[in-house]
């Protein structure tokens, strides 16, 4: 038995949405195809060093001892699966989740916080997406890879006091995501805005929101700060508070939060913050549609 402990890359690459594959396929024809995908993804993290540890279910479960190769072995993995002229990738969606930091290698086996860490980042990841942490975002030397790197959101893990900071690398060669990223971004022209209160009028309610809140929660669940009920509303759908002079939304829900602003600019959130500034409307889970009685409008002064 061997025991040492290392500092690598471990990614977490999962097959989104295996249950309906399994629903919509039947057993025999999903398993084959899951697991064709499976054996393409070890091929990719092998040429690009990786090591694989083991599968697990829908999953593998590698390690990288160079940051910029993990990322690179991710975005290829993201690109074979793209490329639906391969009847082994027709219809699969990959996401990935990485972290960075010291390991226990014990028997071609890895385990610790680190390995923890990165289950718990895939598992948030949606389809196509792939995630990492800070620490591995700030260790990557190629410019081409830290100009695709954004922060994303912020994690709460079990056993850890501050939640970790979570980066999006973006693999695409032009997408929404750029622009929403772009859009949603602080360097916007309201970021010397200082804001004082945010109102909500929601139907009948008409909430004011001080600039000393720091968790003000939309959703369906009775516990939220504003309760919406809806098909496509999450249970904890969409979080506002409080930073750096401005309101921020974030959305941490399955269908998105959109916003569309006085001037009539519409963005899609998923998983992703923004500042708003003067007026505009809400709207969680669909597209915003002024008959909605559930449409949130807001001002911010």
């Amino acid at each position: 038995m061997t025991r040492e402990t290392i500092k690598c890359v471990v990614m977490f690459a999962d097959v989104a949405g295996s249950t309906a594959m399994y629903q919509n396929l039947g057993d025999d024809l999903a398993r084959e195809r899951i697991s064709k995908s499976l054996d393409a993804l070890i091929s990719i993290s092998k040429r690009h060093s990786g090591n694989l540890v083991k599968t697990i279910g829908d999953e593998i479960l590698v390690y990288f001892m160079d940051a910029d190769m993990a990322l690179i072995a991710a975005r290829a993995i993201q690109e074979a699966m793209e490329d639906d002229r391969s009847p082994e990738t027709i219809g699969v969606s990959i996401r990935i989740g990485m972290q960075y930091g010291s390991t226990i290698l014990e028997d071609n086996d890895i385990f610790g916080d680190t390995v923890n860490v990165a289950a718990r980042i895939a598992s948030i990841a949606k389809a196509r997406q792939i995630l990492c942490t800070k620490e591995l975002a700030f260790m990557i030397e190629n410019e081409e890879l830290i100009n695709r790197s954004r922060p994303f959101d912020r994690l709460r893990v079990k056993g850890r006091d501050d939640p970790v900071d979570i980066y999006m690398f973006n693999w695409e060669q032009e997408s929404d995501v750029t622009n929403m990223a772009t859009a949603s971004s602080f360097t916007n022209p309201a970021r010397h805005y200082q804001a004082r209160t945010l109102t909500l009028t929601c139907g009948k309610h008409k909430i004011e929101i001080p600039n000393t809140t720091t968790s003000f929660v939309l959703g369906r669940n009775s516990d939220c700060e504003l309760v919406i009920q809806g098909e496509l509303i999450s249970r904890y759908h969409s979080k506002l508070e409080h930073r750096r002079g401005k309101f921020i939304i974030s959305d941490q829900s399955t269908n998105g939060t959109f916003i569309k602003t006085r001037d009539g600019l519409e963005i899609f959130l998923r998983r992703e913050e923004l500042a708003l500034y003067g007026e505009g409307f809400i709207s969680l889970g669909k597209k915003v549609d002024h008959t909605d009685i559930d449409l949130i409008h807001f001002s911010s002064v």
